[in-house]
């Protein structure tokens, strides 16, 4: 291949992307039937960590910032926070 941890981490994009979008196509469906609660809760929380997931490996693959521990770090710290504040925003309702 052109450059093996790049086809590696194209392979997990995909992989997380058919995860959330089973996630999503089965919070889809349940509502036709009873589903309340937490479950819609607990499915959007999941969508939001693999999309978390899915950006730390673009920044530190594609971005190449796997070299930089500083950047990296700086990075993921910075997306983190941004993923919790969506969390917060996403649950608020539910409170």
């Amino acid at each position: 291949m052109l450059n093996d941890k790049l086809f590696r981490a194209w392979i997990a994009l995909l992989v997380l992307s058919m995860a959330s979008t089973a996630v999503a196509v089965f919070i889809d469906r349940s509502k036709t039937t009873t589903v309340t609660g937490w479950v819609p809760a607990v499915a959007g929380v999941m969508i939001l960590l693999l999309a978390l997931i899915k950006g730390r490996i673009i920044l530190s693959r594609y971005l190449g910032l796997e070299t930089t521990r500083f950047w990296r770090r700086g990075f993921n710290t910075a997306l983190t926070v941004y993923a919790m504040v969506l969390l917060g925003l996403y649950l608020a309702p539910s409170w």
